[in-house]
């Protein structure tokens, strides 16, 4: 079951650092629709609490080289070579009733284009809080803070490429799951999301959802959600309710489908449907995932809510115990308020080498192809001035990170004392 897989992830080993940089880095896929059952699922499965806890501590240094055939993202691109040195900071606390993630990074940055030389080319973070407050009850909350010269870094659900500008985001995440019974559970969570460009654009969206979910089958769960969105920019502000039905199977061992839609109502083009789905293949040397969302989302710099669908692959295989490789295609097609259409294609190779011990060693490319642009156009002496609406880049990228771990047990008093030879 979906349930059983989620609670499995809530008190199994720590998350690890690729999770954390893919959820600093990588595209938002539509599996964010589905969180409600997600949440929910942790709790249909939740026992008693025994076990030891785990702390780990993992700081790390990580060294790029990088080749960028359009630095500044226009019709005709400028190329440059950077070297780029990111430290970063790794925490971790689990146990069976609490989980805490902590991660912080920076990077510092070295141009043949002087004007990008910096200490502060970008700043991620990530924290994370799980509270099972009960066998019946999770209480969470997630922050993430992202700030980086390329907005595309940040346009987290379209991908859209902007010109090379100062960018911010912020998003809050408190959520609850609570269990009725064996088989049902109700979610709720709020989000909150600010985009803004320095000394530059803002734009906010609100988000606030409840869903209700029951098992219906050993491998199939179906959950109903009602989601209200309140955007808010510098002009005027927005808001959508939708009504939403979804249906989540596990196929075989390792294999899941789900599947939601249902109408949305908004102020500013009346009716329009939402919907997503999701197929996860997972075994022991391959993880196989496709996505789709038809939605609406913000664009840094971009007035209002965006329509947006999306469409993402990924594919990673273990080749062996020290190499794997990757690749991930997506497509995005963004619709401003007024009309303005934008498709962003995206794609990526790569690969890495853990010799042993501290080092990994990897390697991408990258393309990215936007038809079309969504800002508003220029006007001089009353002439508008046409902009990037063609634009390809390539990235080439190669990097060493050295990370030691630190890792420590804690076992509860009880057990302590029996392991020490104390009746407590």
């Amino acid at each position: 079951m979906l349930f059983q897989a989620i609670s499995d992830d809530f008190s199994g080993p720590l998350i690890r650092r690729a999770t954390c940089e893919r959820l600093l880095h990588k595209c938002r896929s539509v599996s964010r629709a589905v969180l409600p059952i997600v949440v929910l699922s942790q709790l249909l499965v939740a026992g008693a609490a025994y076990g030891q806890a785990q702390v780990e501590f993992i700081p790390s240094m990580s060294v790029f080289t990088v080749y960028d055939d359009n630095l500044f993202a226009r019709v005709a691109g400028s190329a440059g070579q950077m070297l780029q040195v990111r430290p970063s900071l790794e925490g971790s606390y689990e146990s069976p009733t609490v989980r805490i993630l902590g991660l912080y990074s920076f990077d510092m940055q070295r141009s043949n284009f002087a004007t990008m030389n910096t200490l502060d080319a970008r700043r991620h973070a990530l924290g994370e809080t799980r509270v099972r407050t009960s066998p019946f009850t999770t209480l969470g909350f997630t922050t993430r803070y992202d700030r980086s010269e390329t907005p595309g870094d940040i346009n987290v659900d379209t991908g859209y490429l902007g010109e090379r500008r100062t960018a911010e985001r912020v998003q809050l995440t408190p959520t609850f799951a609570h269990r009725l019974s064996p088989f049902t559970a109700v979610s709720g969570g709020y989000d909150w999301t600010s985009e803004h460009m320095i000394d530059g654009e803002r734009g906010t969206m609100h988000t606030a959802r409840g869903s209700w979910g029951r098992t219906v089958t050993e491998r199939t769960t179906l959950s109903a959600t009602f989601v209200t969105r309140y955007f808010v920019d510098e002009i005027e502000n927005h808001t959508s309710q939708s009504a939403l039905l979804g249906w989540d199977r596990e196929m075989a061992p390792g294999t899941r489908v789900s599947l939601f839609g249902g109408p949305r109502l908004t102020s500013y083009h009346g009716i329009a449907p939402e919907a997503g789905a999701t197929f996860a293949r997972a075994t022991n040397r391959t993880r196989l995932g496709l996505d789709y969302f038809h939605g609406e989302t913000i664009v840094l710099g971009i007035r209002g809510p965006v329509g947006v669908d999306a469409g993402s692959a990924r594919v990673t295989r273990v080749l062996t115990r020290r190499i794997e490789l990757s690749t991930h295609a997506g497509v995005s097609d963004v619709r401003t308020l007024d009309d303005r259409q934008s498709t962003i294609y995206r794609g990526t190779l790569a690969g890495s080498w853990s010799p042993g011990g501290l080092y990994t060693v990897a390697a991408t490319y990258g393309l990215d192809y936007q038809l079309g642009t969504i800002r508003s156009p220029i006007f001089l002496d009353g002439v508008a001035v046409g902009l990037d609406d063609k634009v390809l880049r390539h990235v080439f990228r190669v990097s060493v990170t050295v990370a030691p771990r630190y890792k420590r047990s804690i076992l509860p008093p009880e057990e302590a004392a029996r392991a020490k030879g104390v009746t407590r």
